[in-house]
């Protein structure tokens, strides 16, 4: 993995961590609050993605 890859995806983590810990009283599924960091994990990948991506245009349109 990337550096970058790597630190969006850590983020993504930490971020479903913490909305875990703020979410524990709420009336949602224990499924949902145990899968939270892995989807956010996901998610910071796929925004690394887009931000390449949008990198890689910016350097081929100069």
């Amino acid at each position: 993995m990337a550096t970058t890859r790597l630190r969006f995806a850590m983020i993504g983590f930490i971020v479903g961590v913490l909305l875990v810990y703020f979410l524990k009283d709420a009336p949602i599924s224990t499924g949902l609050r145990i899968a939270a960091p892995i989807y956010l994990f996901g998610v910071g990948i796929i925004i690394d993605g887009i931000v390449l991506r949008i990198k890689e245009r910016k350097g081929k349109d100069e």
